[in-house]
């Protein structure tokens, strides 16, 4: 069944243009990827029904379908789809019907109802006929969800946000509100299985609805792919993808079950691991984040950087983002040095590894900034920093990159720092240089940038994340940068020791 549905799909990607499915959010399911997930889902029983929002060509209902096949008493299916694109409509009709038919010469029952309308619009004003996101839950109906959800970020005032009020924050992305609908929908001890961004289970924009959605349902499995760009067949997709699986209300799960692949192949067998709930829940600074270790090297790494008594904060380091935006601060950019009147304008591309290098032309962009009255709220006075880059590549190695900008070596008296940068002082007073290279040092570092990793899934570098890490006191600190800024290319080696990494975790860390 999923080789009729991978025909389908490829022909519906011939008759549409990539921009067009981008538009519609549209990445559809891998069939490898799909039989994964409904391989997930509990036995399924002698009726069963099923919600696929956002269902596309029809994939996840046919893999369901698909392990229907190896059962041997009968199963009654129902499957309710939801799908609003126009175009690929007749595309999943043909494939129910398919699935329909192979089902029926097993000796199964399989019946569906596509609903051509905006999953969103129609589940949030409850399909009983509730009007609003809170008001009383709607008949919950369904034995399980399965999804690969569109993914595009929705403007906080529109339509989609005002009904789904409880859980945006800043600018939301439309996949969790499929993931906050489908759960309501479930019966007690329902499963939802879904492909989505790894991005909700950090970061501000998702508290909200991390809160909401753990009021709800128990995390029970996630699968993490090792690489970004081979998870799906489309190039846009930036983002990490997990597959999780939870259950509607009932007990929490004691232990969640982790398992990885390097991308959608599953032949090579599975990395899979038993953790306790709370390893992978944190709530310590009430975030909610879930952070996911993907073998025993990343548990041992949470438990060393843990273990610090103190975080980020606590000891009167601060983070901020550049607060020079390009395109909102045009008439003060230059794009040479012009010498008096003008100061550094630093970008990603000037941090390496220890190193702020300026100038350093790229690609024709901006290297100086006026310096004037007018421009002045955008600067920040000379002094030591720790420059952090907020977005690394999709495929490069290393998620955190921190640059040391030395008050020793400038001239000028302000700087520009631009938006796509971080930049770490102390609150009340400037940092040493031993300091600036013992913090670069940390975040350089193989530890750190693996326990980045566990906590975050996405290619941003958050402030939020940064200032909650636990973190050596400022004296290690001092050591780790005194030692660090005479050999940089040390440093791993100096973090280890200073920080009394045990020399097995030493030595896998050093070997990477």
């Amino acid at each position: 069944m999923l080789d009729f549905s991978l025909e389908l799909q490829e022909r519906y990607e011939n008759s549409t243009s990539a921009e067009y499915r981008r538009e519609q959010g549209q990445v559809f399911t891998p069939p490898e990827i799909a039989r994964f997930m409904a391989s997930l889902l509990s036995p399924i029983p002698s009726e069963y029904h099923l919600l696929d929002a956002g269902a596309g060509i029809g994939s996840l209902t046919a893999a369901v379908c698909e392990r229907l096949l190896h059962l041997r008493s009968p199963r009654r299916l129902t499957a309710h789809l939801f799908e609003n694109d126009r175009q690929v409509i007749p595309l999943l009709r043909r494939n129910l019907e398919n699935c329909r038919t192979v089902l029926g010469k097993a000796g199964h029952w399989f019946d569906y109802v596509v609903q051509d309308e905006d999953f969103i619009l129609a589940a949030s004003s409850g399909l009983d006929g509730q009007r609003t996101f809170e008001g009383p839950i709607p008949a919950i109906r369904f034995d399980a969800a399965i999804m690969n959800p569109p993914y595009f970020k929705v403007r906080k005032d529109s339509t989609y946000a005002r009904r789904m009020a409880p859980i945006v924050h800043g600018q939301p992305n439309v996949y969790a509100f499929f993931m906050a609908l489908a759960t309501r929908l479930l019966k007690e001890g329902g499963e939802l299985v879904a492909i989505t961004p790894r991005s909700f289970c950090n970061g501000l924009y998702f508290r909200a609805f991390r809160r909401w959605l753990f009021d709800r349902v128990a995390l029970d499995h996630v699968h993490l792919f090792e690489s970004r760009t081979d998870t799906f067949k489309e190039s846009s997709v930036l983002q990490e993808s997990i597959i999780t699986k939870f259950h509607r209300l009932g007990a929490p799960s004691p232990r969640i079950t982790v398992t990885s692949s390097f991308a959608r192949d599953f032949r090579g067998g599975l990395a899979r691991s038993e953790t306790p709930a709370e390893d992978i829940l944190d709530d310590s600074c009430g975030d909610y984040v879930i952070r996911i270790p993907g073998g025993s090297d990343d548990h041992h790494i949470m438990e060393l950087v843990e273990s610090f008594s103190t975080r980020f904060a606590d000891l009167g380091l601060r983070i901020s983002t550049g607060p020079v935006v390009l395109f909102r601060a045009t008439e003060f950019l230059l794009n040479d040095d012009r010498g008096e009147g003008s100061v550094p304008l630093l970008m990603p591309h000037n941090v390496k590894c220890f190193e702020t290098i300026w100038p350093l032309a790229k690609n024709g962009k901006p290297q100086a900034i006026k310096l004037c009255g007018d421009s002045l709220r955008l600067l920040r006075p000379v002094q030591n920093y720790v420059l952090l880059r907020r977005f690394t590549a999709k495929e490069e190695r290393r998620r955190l990159c921190a640059g040391c900008f030395l008050r020793s070596t400038q001239s000028a008296s302000h700087v520009g720092i631009e938006n796509h940068l971080n930049y770490v002082y102390h609150a009340d007073r400037e940092l040493s240089e031993d300091e600036t290279f013992g913090v670069a040092a940390l975040f350089n570092s193989t530890l750190f940038d693996r326990y980045f990793r566990v906590i975050s899934g996405t290619t941003q570098v958050n402030a939020t994340e940064i200032r909650t890490m636990n973190f050596p006191d400022l004296k290690t600190v001092t050591t780790i940068g005194r030692r660090a800024k005479t050999d940089t290319s040390q440093a791993d080696a100096i973090v280890a020791s200073e920080l009394g990494v045990p020399r097995p975790l030493q030595k896998q860390l050093l070997e990477r």
